[in-house]
């Protein structure tokens, strides 16, 4: 956004300019939406109005995509490593949480069948693969570190079953997670 200044984005604004789509978006601060520069919405007083380059951070400082203009759906490459990488970081920050792909959405802006395929075609995994991963590494780093039990770090990561944190440590690591520790206090 470094060409665009706060004077040219408001002007795109006030006269719906589509050229800027996909440049730029704003935010109105009263109704907590934000919108494409060409939106058929009444334009906003101009005080009550921010600017953003791409759609996550808005969704990250509390806005929602208006329901008129979709802009959650511009599709931008660099919009898409953004949304990819604020989702990463929700899923490492609540990596021993539950919740679903649609809430996942919802807190990044887009369609969770949006997510799912930009997530893949970014990372090579889901965003559930992905969670498993940061709870299988979390989990190796509480087996090397600490005495807890096995049932103990399943439930620390998130899994309330420790046979199915097992099954899913083996499937991952080849061995379960009792021979894991058993090989390191081996070593």
């Amino acid at each position: 956004m470094s060409l665009l200044n706060d004077s040219v984005m408001w002007e795109a604004v006030e006269t719906c300019d589509s050229n800027y789509d996909g440049l730029f978006l704003y935010a109105v601060k009263t109704t907590k939406i934000f919108c494409r520069p060409s939106c058929k919405s009444r334009p906003p007083l101009r005080k009550n109005t921010i600017f953003f380059s791409v759609s996550a951070k808005a969704v990250k400082e509390g806005f929602r995509p208006c329901k008129r203009c979709r802009p959650d759906l511009i599709d931008a490459p660099n919009d898409s490593l953004v949304v990819v990488e604020l989702a990463k970081e929700l899923i490492e920050a609540r990596y021993s949480s539950s919740f679903t792909l649609d809430e996942l959405a919802k807190e990044v802006g887009m369609s969770k069948f949006h997510l799912q395929r930009l997530f893949k075609e970014i990372t090579d995994l889901s965003p559930q693969k992905y969670q498993t991963r940061a709870r299988m590494l979390r989990s190796v780093h509480l087996i090397e570190n600490t005495s807890d039990s096995i049932t103990d770090i399943a439930h620390v990561i998130g899994y309330k079953s420790s046979a199915y944190f097992s099954e899913v440590f083996y499937r991952y690591y080849g061995c379960t997670p009792t021979e894991f520790r058993k090989r390191r206090d081996n070593q």
